[in-house]
């Protein structure tokens, strides 16, 4: 732990007032991936912070884990059952969290080090209630699988989903919508479900094209909550700090890919004819090895 954190800041005195930006990261059961994703938190070059880690009822060391980091910023809360997505462990840390800004990542995702103060500046500058930056998401290695995601010319599509790792929005945009939705009230995923509903409300959603997210979606890697490989965020970790091109690099992997006539070697389950409420949650489930 200590290893993979030394090259974050050190951690910030504590504060009495609120933070300008609350992180939530929801987690289940998955404590040796916790450390990278957590170190693309703090290395943020944006620093006025806190960063709520909530389990979805969790029962492995995912707590120790956490309290281990020693930073005043972090908190931990293990919910006292699992509620079976994100939404249940975000929408508990939204409630727990003192921010204005609010920003999301998933346990098994990496932030760039300008990632918040990118999009503070934005909503600072700009004054969206909703912005998001780009995110790339790609496959295990050798399925050449990899894309840049959260671009469009105008406004987002109804119903596109945007990386919640990708997103930020103001305080009093979740307390309008009502918070999380309900994942077994829904056929989509509950983060598309809260995408519609900013976007229903008239809440103003931009996006910022810079990339500043890498997520290796669990869903495209087939029992990865049995399995719990980190080999990729401990990678990207490393590349981050070490390679001072990195972010062209990415770039140019995207543009290569884009432009290869060769198709994606992805093998995932097919999902079933059934789309009743909460199917696309059954599904990613079924597909990590959960159900």
């Amino acid at each position: 732990m200590r290893s993979i954190l030394r090259h974050a800041r050190r951690p910030a005195p504590p504060r009495r007032d609120a933070p300008l930006v609350s992180v939530v990261m929801p987690t289940y059961n998955w404590s040796s991936v916790l450390p990278y994703s957590i170190a693309s938190v703090l290395w943020q070059t944006h620093r006025n912070l806190e960063l709520h880690v909530v389990g979805d009822g969790c029962t492995d060391d995912s707590e120790e884990v956490v309290r281990s980091i020693g930073d005043p910023r972090v908190y931990w809360h293990n919910l006292p059952e699992n509620t079976g997505s994100q939404a249940g462990p975000s929408q508990a840390a939204f409630e727990r969290s003192r921010g204005g800004l609010v920003a999301y990542i998933g346990h098994d995702d990496v932030w760039h080090p300008t990632h918040l103060a990118i999009l503070v500046d934005h909503m600072c500058s700009r004054g969206p209630d909703v912005a998001h930056t780009l995110t790339e998401v790609f496959g295990p290695p050798g399925t050449r699988d990899r894309e840049l995601v959260g671009q469009y010319p105008a406004e987002r599509e109804r119903g596109r989903l945007i990386p919640p790792a990708s997103l930020m929005h103001r305080r009093e945009a979740l307390e309008r919508v009502g918070g999380w939705p309900r994942w077994r009230e829904h056929g989509r995923q509950p983060v598309v479900v809260l995408e519609d509903r900013f976007q229903d409300a008239g809440l103003r959603f931009e996006a910022v094209w810079a990339l500043t997210v890498f997520k290796p979606p669990a869903t495209y890697r087939p029992n990865s909550y049995v399995e719990r490989p980190i080999h990729e965020q401990r990678e990207y970790v490393r590349r981050i700090r070490s390679e001072r091109t990195f972010l062209y690099r990415e770039l140019a992997r995207v543009t290569a890919r884009r432009l290869s006539p060769l198709p994606t070697r992805r093998r995932i389950p097919q999902s079933s004819a059934d789309r009743s409420p909460g199917w696309e949650v059954r599904y990613a489930r079924r597909v990590r090895g959960l159900d």
